[in-house]
């Protein structure tokens, strides 16, 4: 993968990871909601093909959404 799409990639998870984080903290999401939507998103990552440049894809794509999903549950359950 190269810089510019490691850096697209990126990009998209950090807006996943505020809109989600704003879904909650307005009470459109619950905060486990919102973490089951990150768990499909961490399954959806791990069952890509097993071609090398795949295999790089899922591991960037694993830590940013491991990111995401610490962010989340720090947040409180409720306001």
């Amino acid at each position: 993968m190269d810089e510019a799409a490691q850096g697209i990639a990126t990009a998209a998870l950090t807006l996943q990871s505020v809109l989600l984080q704003s879904l909650v903290q307005k009470g459109v999401l619950s905060r486990d909601d919102a973490l089951g939507i990150v768990d499909r998103s961490l399954d959806a990552a791990s069952n890509v093909p097993s071609a090398e440049e795949a295999g790089v894809v899922a591991e960037i794509t694993q830590g940013c959404l491991a990111g995401v999903r610490d962010g989340l549950e720090a947040m409180p359950t409720r306001l």
